[in-house]
Formats: C-alpha cells, structure tokens, sequence
C-alpha cells in the first residue's frame, strides 16, 4: 500500500472534520487531521502524525490499526489518537517518530501563542510583536503544559468549562486566553507566571535599528542601512538597501545587501567596536550599544550615503572580520512585474 488509506472521518464538537488515515511507504504514517472553519484553537488544518519505519510486511500494523478505529478505540480528544497508534507501534518494537501541525493562536494585534508538542525541542512559546523590542518570546518547555493549565484554570475556572478533559493543549490555550485577558497581552506578565511557578524559560527578542534613511531624489531611490539583532532567529544582520520608484518605462525594483554573523557574536563584537570607536560601555543592553556603535561609525562617515554600491556591506564585513566574529555577505533582488 503506498496511497493513503482513511479509516475514519467524522465531525467534532466544534464543528471541525476530523480525519484519520494510514499510509505506508518506506515507513507506515498514521495521520490524524482536522479541517475547516471550525470553533476553537484547531485551524483550518491542524494534524498529528506517529511514522516508523519497516522492516518486515505492514499489513499486520496496518490492520491493527484499522481495529483500533472501527472499534472506536482512537474516538479520542485531539492527539490523543496518534499517542495510541505511536503506543502500537512502539509495542510492536518500531522507532516511532511524532510530528504535528498546531496553528498559532492570536491572542491579540500584538500577541500569540504557539504550542509545539513535537518541536525540536518540544515547547510553548509567547511571542509579542511591535513596540520599541520589536519581537519578544518567552519559550518555555512542553512538559509544563499541564501544571501551567491547572494554575490558570484554578484562577479562570470558566476558561476551561466546555472542553473536554483529555484535551491538554486546548485547556492550556483557554486558560492562558483568560490569563492573557486579565494580565495584557505582554511578554512580562507571562515571564513573571512562569517565575513565579519555578518553571524554566528563556526570554529571546529581535529589534531592527533603522540607522540611515534618505531619500536620493536624483535616482528616486529610498536608501536605508539598518541592524538587525535576532536572538530569536540566532542572528544579527547589517543590511545597506536601496528601493528604487517606478519611472515611465520602469516599473521599480529593490537591491539589498548584507553581511550575517550569528547572534553568539554579539558581545564580543560590541566589545571590539567599543574600543575601536573609544566609547566606554554604559550599562545599557549589549544590542542597544551595538546599535551606538554602528550609530557612531555612521556620523563618522565610516558607512554613509553617497557610497558605492556594497561599499557599506563590505566595509562592515571587515569589521566583523577583524572583530574574529564569523561574517557571511549575502544580497537580494527584486523587480517590480507590473
């Protein structure tokens, strides 16, 4: 068998299809699927899928498996089903790999929820966008998940009323939905939760610092330079970026160039350009005194406008170079189809 075999369809309480199939391959795929615009946390395709690779003939697993669900034994909350199968296949002696599709939840214009059970590593995450930090996450482990839901449904017993007891992942988002309602939907009061419960977390940001933007009237061309400081995407990036208008017969484009060095090279690169520039530490963030700095080598005139194309990307490379941090030039292009 190599097409997918569904062994169960039906509907869910909040109005979602609910899809249960089996495959195999190299290795026998068992996939739990819920579509349309149901009610709830479950997005338009939310899947759990447990796959383990064969080595003798599947159709005993196979069978098996499809036991299982004529007899209703995998009618189930969600994931609760692949934990079953992966449980089957496990007993049988097989490798079992899970992985899964869970939508963000938004729990504001500026916040949301992410819950990833089979994450590498496994983890929930809080991410709040806009403001002067740009992003913020606080991540803390999967494990938690149910301490965590039986303090906020201890705080917002109405939250968690109308859903069923083994779905773990939809507790934990409609009792953080209370928390959020009550706290703000802000990256502190979620850090001090988890603080105050002695659980582990890490706190990760990104902020882009515009340093230069003008406008170069002769070429009706936005020039920009900016820093990108990511510890949430393990990296920082300096970017020189032109934006040229449309024009009769041209109907625009934009060039960016840039230089990448991971984010571990962020102390030891404010270090450097601390001292090459003789500006004394301040206390302040290491990524707000490394913006200082790249501030300061633009009013010295050591990156700028009016310089050949590049010649910002390149001059900066040589810094990172000499700083002994790691340097990876890059650029991009895009023409306007209209």
């Amino acid at each position: 068998m190599s097409a997918e075999q569904v062994l169960h369809t039906s509907t869910t309480p909040t109005g979602h299809q609910r899809t249960l199939a089996v495959a195999v391959r190299d290795a026998l795929v068992f996939t739990e699927k819920y579509t349309g615009d149901g009610s709830g946390w479950m997005g338009r395709f939310t899947s759990f899928r447990a796959e383990a690779r064969l080595d003798a003939d599947p159709g005993p697993l196979v069978a098996a498996v499809a036991d299982l669900a004529a007899r209703g034994k995998l009618d189930l909350p969600p994931m609760a089903a692949r934990e079953r199968v992966a449980d089957l296949l496990a007993a049988a002696g097989l490798l079992v790999r899970r992985d899964s599709t869970v939508p963000w939840v938004h729990l504001s214009r500026h916040a949301t929820l992410t819950v990833a059970p089979d994450g590498r590593p496994p983890a929930i995450t809080f991410a709040e966008y806009g403001g002067d930090d740009g992003r913020r996450h606080v991540v803390t482990e999967y494990d938690d998940i149910d301490r965590l839901t039986g303090h906020l449904a201890a705080a917002h017993p109405a939250s968690i009323v109308d859903i069923a007891a083994g779905d773990r992942i939809g507790r934990f988002i409609a009792a953080f939905t209370a928390f959020a309602d009550a706290s703000g939907t802000h990256a502190g009061p979620v850090a001090a939760l988890y603080e105050e419960l002695g659980l582990e977390f890490e706190e990760r940001f990104e902020r882009r610092y515009r340093l230069l933007h003008t406008n170069r009237a002769d070429t009706d061309c936005l020039f920009s330079l900016t820093l990108l400081v990511s510890s949430i995407e393990n990296r920082i990036s300096f970017s020189e970026f032109y934006d040229y208008g449309a024009r009769p017969g041209d109907p625009g484009r934009e060039y960016g160039y840039s230089v990448v060095t991971p984010y571990d090279s962020l102390e030891p690169l404010t270090a450097d350009l601390e001292a090459r520039l003789g500006r004394t530490p301040d206390g302040a963030p290491a990524q707000d005194r490394l913006a200082a700095c790249f501030a300061d080598l633009v009013a010295r005139g050591a990156l700028g406008d009016g310089r050949p194309i590049e010649s910002n990307r390149d001059a900066v490379t040589e810094l990172l170079t000499a700083a002994g941090v790691p340097a990876k030039p890059d650029f991009w292009v895009w023409f306007d189809s209209d």
